[in-house]
């Protein structure tokens, strides 16, 4: 009887060293697995891919090391995103004329150009995201005649940028422009 307890208990030992050799390699491989995560992450910042990288506010990287160390802790990466709004060469002498650029943006999504005089709208143009992320409009214009001085036109766009490159995938964030302004020349 002693031999049968002696054995009962060898081998509960056996099954509780046996269930946490178990256990413990179960949480090594989840650490490891996590760390295998954000180092893809961060492989995305090096040999200057922080360059063409933003974060989730919309702010590209300073250096590589920010770069990694926001991907390291779980940041989502997003490609570059930009909205540029640029004067035309040639503007109304009471008016504007803008054309808007763009790249890193959600393809078929929609960006809205507006246009504003003293501070109102006056006009909005919805041009379409190209499939491979870019977008090139036609000039958007507004004038008015005759023609007032002093009149404060400008011009802004707002648009969203493609999803995050990292796992798990985050949508896009919003993207805007600087706003151009000028101010009417009458002659």
């Amino acid at each position: 009887m002693y031999a049968l307890t002696t054995m009962k208990i060898k081998t509960g030992l056996a099954i509780a060293l046996f269930a946490s050799a178990l256990a413990w390699l179960a949480l090594a491989d989840g650490a490891l697995g996590a760390t295998g995560g954000n180092a893809a992450r961060a492989k995305l910042c090096q040999k200057g891919g922080w360059s063409t990288l933003m974060d989730s506010s919309g702010q590209q990287f300073a250096g590589e090391d920010a770069c990694v160390s926001y991907a390291a802790h779980d940041g989502a990466v997003y490609a570059l995103a930009t909205l540029d709004v640029q004067a035309c060469q040639n503007q109304p002498y009471d008016g504007l004329c803008v054309n808007t650029s763009g790249s890193g943006l959600q393809p078929g999504s929609v960006v809205t150009a507006t246009l504003r005089k003293n501070g109102s709208p006056v006009r909005e143009d919805y041009p379409i995201v190209l499939g491979d992320g870019t977008l090139a409009s036609s000039p958007t214009a507004h004038f008015e005649f005759p023609c007032v001085a002093d009149n404060v036109y400008s011009a802004s766009a707002t648009g969203t940028s493609a999803d995050s490159l990292t796992s798990p995938m985050a949508p896009g964030i919003p993207i805007t422009s600087k706003t151009v302004q000028r101010t009417s020349a009458c002659p």
